[in-house]
């Protein structure tokens, strides 16, 4: 890699807000299960967004204070598999700053879209609370498309604000589980009609692997999609549950096959948010969608972590009303302790 910047100094503002640890036990309620790493909980007062940056929706946040001491190095602790929700940010980029537990105290992984303005301070909150995170460089598809569908030169370029910063040591020391490089290719509705093709697929993964060759590649596409192409640097497919896929064994056992049968590793989930029976009576985030009960969470999350080809369990997607209710918090506090206990996998093909 060129273009090395040096690393990045952390602040006093941002030391004392943003990276206080404490020591919590993570399994709730009197449980008994493995001893969890410290999580770090953070003061959410952050700093007011400065003006936008129209040339990719980024927000920049005010210059920092560069004159307090330097945090000592910090190795952090991960155990099981990253557990948590995708997040958006809408444009906000200082609230990148906030690591995983600090949206709920059993969230140890995160799906975000990294701001070049922010991006090592915010990995470095993550790795200090001992969270990961799946980064997208790239953001939204409206960035990465023209009327023919999917740009792989735009994206590309999305890919290249990032080349001169030196984030190796978080991807060497597990704070950054992958690169997002894609979100749905199967789906044309987020491509002016088109399905994105294989080869471009694997094309993205390769130009990813040609920046950062030890960061594993992952896409938010199903692995039925993703069959019947020989991938040299995709390492990941992405399975999430919704009520409409029926059996929730049938779902889990297929996208396993599938995932196996191109070499891939496999992310797992559930779309908490719109994905729900019913039930819960917990108005979703589309017209007539539902929002998962804590027995749905509880059922179907439990499934999905007894199976130990998943490397990651996220969901879609954070919503602060939703994961503010009691009993939604008590569901995801019993089966995080189930992600916690998982065997260690990394989001690699072949592992």
């Amino acid at each position: 890699m060129t273009g090395i910047l040096p690393p990045f100094r952390k602040t006093t503002r941002l030391r004392a807000s943003l990276f206080v640890l404490l020591v919590l036990p993570f399994l709730a309620c009197g449980g008994e299960g493995p001893p969890s790493p410290n999580v770090g909980t953070v003061d959410s007062t952050v700093p007011p967004p400065g003006p936008p940056d129209t040339t990719g929706g980024d927000t920049i946040p005010a210059p920092p204070d560069t004159t307090g001491p330097v945090e000592p190095p910090y190795t952090p602790v991960h155990v099981g598999i990253p557990f948590g929700p995708s997040m958006n940010t809408k444009g906000k980029s200082y609230q990148l700053l906030l690591p995983p537990s600090s949206y709920l105290p059993e969230f140890t992984g995160v799906l975000q879209t990294a701001y070049p303005q922010v991006f090592l301070a915010s990995l470095e909150a993550t790795r200090r609370a001992n969270g990961r995170v799946i980064i997208s460089f790239t953001g939204n598809e409206r960035w990465n498309r023209d009327a023919n569908g999917f740009n792989l030169a735009m994206w590309k370029q999305r890919v290249d604000r990032f080349r001169s910063i030196d984030f190796s040591s978080y991807i060497a020391d597990g704070t950054i589980v992958g690169h997002f490089i894609m979100d749905e290719p199967s789906d044309k509705t987020n491509w002016n009609g088109h399905q994105v093709s294989l080869a471009d697929v694997d094309e993205m993964a390769r130009y990813s692997k040609e920046i950062w060759p030890s960061m594993a590649t992952i896409i938010r596409g199903w692995p039925a999609y993703l069959k019947g192409y020989h991938y040299q640097y995709l390492d990941a497919a992405w399975a999430q549950y919704h009520k409409r896929f029926g059996d929730i064994d049938a779902f889990i056992a297929s996208n396993v096959q599938d995932a196996k049968a191109s070499g891939l590793a496999l992310v797992g989930g559930l779309n908490v948010l719109n994905g729900g029976t019913g039930e819960s009576k917990i108005p979703g985030k589309s017209e007539g969608k539902f929002a998962m009960g804590a027995a749905e969470i509880r059922s179907l999350g439990s499934r999905i972590l007894a199976e130990p080809y998943f490397c990651a369990f996220m969901m879609w997607q954070y919503d602060s009303l939703y994961f503010s209710r009691p009993e939604i918090q008590a569901a995801i506090s019993d089966i995080s302790k189930q992600a916690t206990s998982h065997p260690e996998r990394a989001c690699r093909r072949g592992t």
